[in-house]
């Protein structure tokens, strides 16, 4: 006889954190996209007419993304999604599941484009990493790669004139980013991260994030679950960030503790409702004078970080 805590008779598959509810394979596969439906729709992250931009590496997140927003869509006739892959330019890593990317894509007919840092910077972040070694620089791997394939996406977005522009940021990223912004004391960061789609200055690009309430092992599982293919080496450069300190603490309290990254979101929520609009919108923004971008920061911190590396501004846009 089942337990009273079964889902249905069919066979079990996964049981949740939270409740100790045990889930067939078919109960939980809804539930997970019930529940990305409900963070759409809680922090209004998607109109009727929008043309999404969908970054997409290849990985678990991304392509378990790939799937629902796909179908999700469907609802929406005069939406449009597009897939932007960002070729880095690391040896062994990226190159290998470019091919996966194409495939995937083609598979659920999604325009799909790929920008390189090669063709964007002039050079790969391998080449970026080796000068900045040489230099002994203080930015990690990580920092300086997130700085430039965030330009990168915005470049790309920007050129085929998407509306809003989709992550696969999971419950854990979003847990780590907040903490991570109260460990370096980043008030302005820690209050800028919304998870509403927010129009900073009429340049920029909204960022949305369907996934800040489905943990990293359930995107795992729901990929394991709906068969799904991803790539799932690694990046040999993950080790440098100090997120992986603040991931290891909150995977572990929430060993121990179940619901405390959600915890942490809903709290962050709680806070920024406290705080009038206008202290999220009040950034000082202006045209970077090297490269003409809009930014919080002059320099841009692109042009701030190669300008700090050494290299030449006539190299960026070979």
């Amino acid at each position: 006889m089942l337990p009273s805590s079964h889902c249905c008779s069919n066979l079990p598959f996964t049981k949740t954190s939270h409740s100790q509810m045990v889930l067939c394979k078919n109960h939980f596969i809804e539930m997970i996209e019930k529940r990305v439906r409900k963070s759409i729709t809680k922090y209004n992250m998607l109109e009727k007419e929008d043309h999404i931009g969908l970054g997409f590496s290849g990985g678990k997140d991304s392509v378990v993304l790939i799937h629902i927003l796909s179908s999700f869509l469907k609802k929406y006739p005069d939406s449009k999604l597009t897939a932007i892959t960002i070729d880095e330019g690391i040896k062994g890593y990226r190159d290998k599941c470019l091919n996966l990317t194409r495939k995937i894509t083609k598979h659920y007919q999604i325009n799909h484009i790929i920008l390189s840092f090669k063709d964007l910077y002039g050079v790969t972040l391998d080449q970026i990493i080796n000068i900045s070694q040489q230099k002994n620089f203080s930015l990690s791997a990580c920092a300086m790669c997130g700085i430039l394939r965030r330009r990168a996406i915005d470049h790309a977005g920007k050129g085929i004139k998407v509306s809003k522009i989709a992550t696969a940021h999971n419950l854990d990223d979003e847990a780590q980013s907040i903490l991570l912004n109260i460990v370096r004391g980043d008030s302005k960061k820690f209050i800028r991260l919304s998870r509403n789609p927010i129009q900073k200055h009429r340049e920029f690009i909204p960022r949305i994030r369907p996934f800040v309430r489905i943990s990293e092992p359930e995107i795992v599982l729901y990929a394991h679950a709906k068969l799904l293919e991803y790539h799932s080496f690694p990046c040999p450069y993950a080790y440098s960030a100090m997120r992986n300190d603040i991931r290891g603490f909150l995977s572990e309290m929430e060993r121990k503790r179940s619901q405390t990254l959600i915890n942490i979101v809903n709290l962050h929520d709680k806070i920024l409702d406290l705080l009038p609009n206008t202290e999220i919108m009040t950034i000082p923004l202006d045209k970077c004078s090297k490269c003409g971008e809009i930014s919080n920061k002059i320099p841009c911190p692109v042009c701030k970080l190669f300008d700090e590396l050494g290299i030449e501004k006539s190299s960026l846009h070979q």
